[in-house]
């Protein structure tokens, strides 16, 4: 699905800044912090604006928020069963994406098991990335 049928199917008009947020996010290759964002974007606009779209892209389920203990958010595209997931590397602390359906069916029997309903979740898994195992 593109990023503009994306947006529509989520109830959020695809506006010229909010396409460029999701070209931005869809491109990086981990989760993004706003001023990586702002990097990428290249003056094409302000903060007030990037932390407004973003808010908006999380509200409606577009764009997962994610902290691995850091000051600022990350932000990155997906969600699934299992929310989405992450590993943080507690020795360098890069962050990256996980593949979320390979948790979902033990997340799913966990969430099956409970008396509430679970309307998301989010893993961080922490630990050395393989590059730092390798140094």
């Amino acid at each position: 699905m593109e990023a503009s049928e994306l947006l529509e199917h989520c109830g959020v008009a695809a506006t010229e800044n909010r396409l460029l947020v999701m070209r931005a996010l869809s491109g990086a290759d981990h989760p993004q912090t706003p001023l990586e964002l702002l990097a990428q974007l290249d003056g094409r606009m302000n903060r007030v604006t990037l932390y407004r779209i973003l808010e908006r892209l999380v509200e409606r389920g577009v764009v997962a928020r994610h902290n691995a203990g850091e000051r600022a958010f990350r932000y990155c595209l997906g969600r699934g069963v299992a929310g989405h997931s992450h590993f943080h590397c507690t020795r360098c602390g890069a962050t990256q994406c996980l593949d979320s359906a390979l948790l979902e069916p033990g997340l799913s029997r966990i969430l099956s098991g409970l008396p509430m309903r679970v309307d998301m979740a989010e893993i961080t898994l922490g630990g050395v990335c393989e590059g730092c195992q390798n140094a």
